[in-house]
């Protein structure tokens, strides 16, 4: 089971990264590529399989508040980071890029905003510390390549916005980030409490978002 774990992640990964830097398709159908990638396909192949992980009754309070608390922490260091790093960051450059490649334009950035802390935290918590970390449960490697290819998975779509040096930073924040959040599912055994720190995070990311199309 590790073995095709780790090849299924990684066909899964360099799929999507592929329609995300190879194909000029609009950001609907990279969207509809990652659901069916990230859940219908696992599911569909693991007919029978118990998704424990998506069980809300065994989340702990415990859990859902400190994920609240670490939530805020980490949304005020993504804004706290762009503000100290915002110098490097080419933002023109980047909303051109999200534009005129991906289609994401100020008219259609609410509902992808919607969509991102919604819809697209939750496929990316499925996936990465919901099926991977369940399918290596029995294995050391399940506090290692889930978050490891959670880093990859990010930076590769980052590559087109970034110099090395923020490339490198990002890595290691999407590395640390991804151990934090199997962390605290772990007691719960759910994905719920990774989850909220999730929307939190992109509530971070979002904003600067904001601000890049509408007062940049």
């Amino acid at each position: 089971m590790k073995k095709w774990t780790v090849i299924f992640s990684l066909i899964s990964i360099f799929f999507l990264l592929w329609i995300e830097q190879g194909l000029e398709v609009s950001y609907v159908w990279k969207t509809l590529a990652k659901v069916m990638v990230f859940v219908v396909f696992p599911v569909l192949l693991l007919r029978g399989y118990k998704f424990e992980f998506l069980q809300i009754r065994k989340t702990q309070k415990k859990s859902i508040y400190l994920a609240l608390g670490l939530g805020i922490v980490v949304a005020g260091t993504v804004t706290s980071a762009f503000m100290l790093l915002n110098d490097s960051i080419d933002l023109v450059a980047l909303q051109i890029d999200l534009e005129t490649r991906v289609g994401v334009t100020a008219s259609v950035f609410p509902f992808v905003a919607v969509y991102i802390l919604l819809g697209n935290s939750f496929l990316e918590e499925f996936f990465f510390r919901g099926l991977l970390v369940d399918l290596l449960r029995d294995s050391k490697l399940k506090w290692f390549l889930p978050s490891l290819f959670f880093a990859i998975y990010h930076i590769a779509i980052f590559l087109p916005w970034f110099e090395w040096p923020i490339l490198i930073l990002a890595v290691a924040g999407l590395f640390t980030g991804g151990l934090i959040f199997q962390w605290i599912n772990e007691k719960s055994g759910t994905i719920y409490p990774s989850w909220i720190i999730h929307i939190f995070a992109d509530i971070g990311v979002l904003l600067i978002g904001v601000y890049m199309f509408y007062f940049n």
